[in-house]
């Protein structure tokens, strides 16, 4: 069998393909998009980083690919979806450079805090500036962290032994989660009115993109300094801007960007900004620890059928998938939907019923319910191996159990969560030519599609509530592709689950809220 390594790999990661038996490794530093195109009919498995992109059209040149490796944690240069229509499983080696990206981050905020980049400059250039490189110790400054996955809990704990004192944000972790790793969990606006030094480690949502904004900036106190190695996104570079020329930001250091290479970005003017090429996950550590990972992942995969990170496939007999494929999308989507209507879940409760789901592995769906649940809202990739271990480190209770029937349902998938706020219970099924529905929520008996954006409204049931909701989007020019309605028994609370072409504008969800008989409103995308 032939591996096609196309961006390098550190030699520890070749050691070991090159020591397997009946693998032959063809590896390169850099390959075009055409080379690689050329060698990959050969080839049973390729090994990528960033630079390569897998697109649909390249795939089709490659009839004997089995595996698609990332050395890293991302896989937006690969075409999951068309990987997993043709059959082949894309891995990628989460947590690898964890330690890469923290210190890096670290090593920012100790340059942001005593100038270090600046008065490098200077020294070459001739001068001596003692008085206008004036530092600030770390020792008894606030640091406020946002998002506590691992990155974050690594940084807060090195923070912690400098003796600063670390604040944490971060909706979907417990106090008693916050308290084992030494760390206060605070509100949004409490970190940031007083944090000193600022870092963010968490995904891109709708909730997190500019999170760093003219808003969030007036809260914060004057002098801040931002350190952001997580994700470009997360910054609104005009608003940074502003806010260092003001005054009101201190200074900021910057891994990454809204747009890299970042050709004229004017942040790159700004003496009190220091900036690095991506680099936190480039460290000679960190890309041994990515080549053997996904070396020894590789290898289990192609000689005894050992599926570990994979990010589209679940571990699971061929001959039960077939069965069970269908429940595997609805298994993920109702965990999504839960993730997204319910904050800090205590305890996940799935009950699975009906013939379709008898006799079977269900691991592999309550490990799709666990990664629909936390991918929303974890900078950490979330794939079916490391669901659970994300799922603990979060100390959120698991149990999983079947019935036999399902009154009306050949299968029938209920996923409960309950934490301090209360509890959601939403229920679906799989209905003839695999599609898959919503058919409960809470004590609202409908059916509904689980696909694309939707809003959630409950609302008191009184007449000219949903008059008032079409009118509202119709306004904000917000295009609704279908309506699913449902009230209580009692008739005295609904909900209506509206499917729209886009996403709402905040403006349009705040004007609904701001109508008294309407209870919450709440944008999914399924």
């Amino acid at each position: 069998m032939k591996i096609l390594i196309c961006d390098g790999l550190d030699k520890s990661g070749l050691v070991l393909f090159e020591a397997a038996e009946g693998i032959s490794v063809d590896a390169h530093e850099q390959l075009s998009a055409a080379e690689v195109k050329m060698r990959l009919p050969e080839c049973e498995a390729m090994v990528v980083r960033s630079r390569t992109r897998v697109t649909a059209e390249l795939l089709e040149n490659a009839p004997r690919l089995k595996v698609i490796g990332r050395a890293g944690t991302g896989v937006d240069n690969i075409d999951v979806k068309s990987a997993s229509a043709r059959g082949i499983l894309v891995m990628n080696t989460p947590g690898a450079n964890a330690m890469a990206a923290a210190e890096h981050t670290l090593a920012l905020m100790l340059a942001l805090a005593r100038h270090v980049p600046q008065a490098n400059q200077s020294i070459r250039e001739g001068r001596w500036d003692k008085k206008r490189f004036v530092g600030t110790e770390l020792y008894g400054q606030t640091l406020g962290v946002i998002g506590l996955g691992r990155i974050g809990s690594i940084v807060a704990d090195r923070a912690l032994g400098m003796k600063m004192e670390v604040l944490c944000f971060d909706p979907y972790v417990l106090p008693e989660a916050a308290a084992i790793h030494g760390v206060e969990l605070v509100s949004l606006d409490d970190l940031l009115a007083r944090s000193d030094f600022l870092t963010m480690h968490t995904p891109i949502t709708a909730e997190t993109r500019h999170l760093v904004n003219r808003t969030t900036l007036a809260k914060m106190k004057v002098g801040v300094r931002i350190i952001n190695c997580a994700r470009g996104g997360l910054v609104d570079e005009e608003a940074l801007y502003d806010g260092l020329v003001s005054g009101r930001v201190g200074g900021a250091a910057l891994d990454v960007f809204n747009q890299e290479p970042p050709v004229g970005n004017p942040l790159l003017t700004l003496p009190n900004v220091i900036c690095t090429p991506h680099l936190g996950a480039s460290s000679v550590q960190a890309q041994a620890n990515v080549a053997r990972a996904i070396a020894s992942q590789i290898l289990d995969y192609l000689q005894l059928g050992v599926i570990r990170n994979a990010v589209n496939f679940p571990s699971i007999r061929p001959k039960d998938f077939e069965r069970i494929r269908p429940y595997l999308i609805l298994a993920e989507r109702l965990g999504s939907l839960q993730g997204q209507l319910f904050t800090l879940p205590q305890r996940l409760e799935i009950e699975y019923s009906g013939s379709d789901l008898q006799e079977v592995n269900l691991q592999p769906l309550t490990h799709m319910v666990i990664k629909g649940l936390l991918d929303p809202i974890l900078a950490e990739k979330v794939n079916l191996v490391n669901a659970p271990l994300l799922l603990k480190e979060r100390q959120i209770e698991l149990v999983a159990s079947t019935l036999s029937a399902a009154k009306g349902y050949t299968g029938l998938i209920t996923v409960r969560v309950k934490g301090k706020k209360g509890e959601s219970s939403v229920a679906g099924t799989v209905l003839p030519g695999e599609e898959v529905r919503l058919v409960r929520l809470n004590d609202y008996r409908l059916e509904a599609e689980l696909e694309g954006v939707n809003l959630v409204i409950q609302n008191l049931d009184k007449p000219g509530t949903i008059g008032f909701i079409g009118t509202t989007l119709g306004a904000f020019e917000v295009n609704i592709a279908n309506m699913h309605l449902a009230r209580t028994p009692q008739h005295d609370r609904a909900v209506a689950i509206i499917r729209l072409d886009d996403e709402a504008p905040p403006e349009a969800v705040e004007a609904l809220q701001k109508n008294p008989n309407i209870i919450s409103v709440q944008q999914v995308r399924l």
